[in-house]
């Protein structure tokens, strides 16, 4: 026999309602707790005729979106659409579309993200209260993209929404998103301003998802602004609140925030720690986006506890996720999928003025005549827009495939610069080293212990050289290069591994150069701190950049012996490529030497570079 289709009971009606209103209240705050009631939800409308079970299922989803758990979560959110169908529930149909957007972030599936959230915003028309989260959940996918401009805007319509409909927790995600693309662009006031504004949602709301991600945000300003103790203090609050909510995803990068921090300081075991910490989450429940994020530093912080291998095995990785993330192909998929949005846009723009036109016709034919003029020159307009905006968007990939060659064919020659440097340094140091030990060793015939000590000192410090070539071997990454972040890293390695103090400093506004430029700055300051290092025999060398009114001036001087212009050589390589960058950068060099020290002063006017 058939199994009769019972009407809901009443009372369990009330029940299933109730047990949504409780997991839809614990989503920001506890996925357990949301997990708990959607389940008792779930019992009660399998009993009652399917009720509200595609509600049931959009929790679940979520619920193993939040646990990491991409292929099931897209299981539970297929048969909430499938559901969504049959009633026509139009309010919870972008939800899920927003839903199957997040769980593509877990497999990294930009293509995917882009494509089920601008469903979303599609489907969301009218409802201010969904459209605050999905334009901040498509300034997340552009920011994946480094596409900041676009991310910028999405996140500023999602703050001018979500402030329209004083929804506090979208307001301060937004805010919270701002902030960070200020303090990458280097505009750290701007960005204090909007995680303020953040934190003090956080402290109205008292919301464990709003607080997590406020508190981990401001953490990294404080570091930017060398304030570690608010940093850490910051990202410990953080920390709080990610194990109130216990969802992996926010576990996870704490503890790549607080690596990082544990990093800047130096502290590169307890860095080691936090990078171990998040890998061991990772296993269970992996993040390929955090994985990035976390690969570069921990490959610092490996390299600070002398794990050579290990730092180089994952700095191998980072390149190869890096390279598959911020693909040429991903980014023009990103566009194409938002530029195919807005074209069905302005096409259902373009339908609804004609449903206007046709319900009009009962008015005068004059201004009939007269919309209909203006309908026609909209389209011919707007028609003419698409297809200038087509050969722009033809022309920026010529170009942008242009750079790649010229960026390629840069790398290219300066490998063969720097195979041939090394060359150089392996023959002349520590070649002749051994050369000398080899003969040492040949008297051991006559057991001499002095001559064996002096071998013994003699290896020490060819592996000394050795090690110095093998820092130096280790530049930036051109595609991240910042010219005071690298400079201040070189200075710290060479203060570690040397005898010699070595101290870096910063006077002055920010330095906004191009990468040759930068590259050709920080050649400059290796060529100078490793002369000082074999040939000063002083214990502190002093490296400052100076930026003030257009003029940047780089100095490095050293407490040494310092050496007589006219009687000593100045025109070996090393000073030849000196000179050689100094005039590509269109710049002077003066150089002060006596039995105080030496002193090398490069200036260049910055005027014309900075654009």
């Amino acid at each position: 026999m058939k199994r009769e289709l019972l009407k809901p009971n009443l009372n369990d009606t009330i029940r299933i309602n109730s047990y949504l209103s409780l997991a839809k209240a614990y989503m920001s705050l506890n996925v357990d707790s949301l997990d708990f009631f959607n389940k008792k939800a779930l019992s009660l409308s399998l009993d009652n005729n399917n009720y509200l079970l595609q509600r049931v299922y959009s929790n679940k989803g979520l619920s193993l979106i939040y646990r990491s758990k991409a292929d099931s979560a897209r299981y539970y959110l297929d048969k909430s659409l499938l559901l969504i169908e049959t009633s026509g529930d139009s309010i919870l149909k972008p939800i899920v579309l927003g839903n199957y957007s997040m769980s593509y972030q877990i497999d990294n599936d930009i293509k995917n993200m882009a494509k089920y959230n601008l469903a979303a915003i599609k489907a969301s028309e009218g409802n201010d209260k969904e459209l605050s989260r999905l334009y901040y959940n498509q300034g997340i996918i552009f920011g994946h993209s480094d596409k900041m401009e676009k991310a910028k805007a999405y996140f500023k319509l999602s703050l001018d929404v979500s402030k329209k409909i004083s929804n506090s927790q979208f307001e301060a995600m937004s805010a919270k998103g701002l902030g960070h693309i200020y303090f990458t662009e280097g505009k750290l006031d701007t960005a204090k301003t909007y995680l303020d504004r953040s934190i003090d949602l956080c402290e109205k709301t008292n919301n464990p998802q709003i607080c997590y991600e406020a508190h981990s945000k401001m953490g990294e300003l404080y570091d930017l602004q060398k304030k570690p103790r608010l940093a850490e203090a910051s990202f410990k609050k953080s920390l709080m609140f990610a194990k109130i909510r216990n969802r992996p995803y926010e576990l996870m990068a704490i503890n790549i925030f607080l690596g990082q921090h544990e990093l800047k300081k130096r502290k590169f075991q307890k860095a080691v720690a936090y990078f171990e910490e998040f890998n061991n989450a990772y296993k269970i429940s992996p993040e390929p986006t955090l994985r990035y994020e976390a690969l570069r530093d921990w490959a610092k912080a490996e390299q600070g506890v002398g794990n050579y291998k290990k730092s180089t095995l994952l700095s191998f990785e980072y390149v190869k996720i890096k390279d598959s993330t911020y693909s040429v192909e991903n980014r023009k998929t990103l566009s194409e999928t938002e530029a195919k949005y807005q074209t069905e846009k302005k096409d259902k723009e373009i339908a609804e003025q004609k449903l206007a036109l046709t319900e009009s016709k009962s008015k005068t034919r004059t201004m009939t005549l007269l919309i209909v003029s203006l309908l026609f020159g909209s389209i011919l307009l707007w028609f003419s827009f698409n297809q200038r905006q087509k050969r722009m968007q033809q022309q920026l990939v010529s170009i942008e495939r242009e750079q790649e060659i010229k960026t390629l064919e840069s790398l290219m020659e300066g490998e063969e610069k720097e195979r041939l440097r090394i060359a150089k340094e392996l023959h002349d140091g520590v070649n002749g080293d051994l050369s000398a030990i080899k003969f040492k060793l040949s008297s051991l015939l006559e057991m001499n212990n002095t001559v064996i000590k002096e071998a013994v000192t003699m290896i020490d410090n060819s592996c000394e050289q050795v090690r110095a070539i093998s820092h130096n071997l280790v530049p930036p990454s051109l595609k991240d290069f910042n010219l005071l972040e690298a400079v201040e890293e070189y200075c710290q390695s060479m203060d570690s591994i040397h005898e010699p103090e070595v101290n870096f400093q910063q006077v002055g506004e920010d330095i906004n150069l191009d990468k040759k430029q930068e590259a050709n700055l920080f050649r400059i300051v290796q060529e100078l701190v490793t002369n000082s290092i074999k040939h000063a025999e002083g214990n502190e060398i002093n490296v400052q950049l100076s930026h003030l009114k257009n003029t940047l001036q780089l100095t490095v001087e050293d407490n040494g012996k310092g050496f007589d212009p006219k009687t000593v050589k100045s025109d070996g390589i090393g000073m030849q490529n000196v000179q050689s960058r100094v005039d590509y950068l269109n710049a002077t060099m003066d150089f002060v030497s006596n039995e105080k020290g030496t002193s090398y002063t490069i200036t260049m006017d910055t005027k014309t570079k900075e654009q």
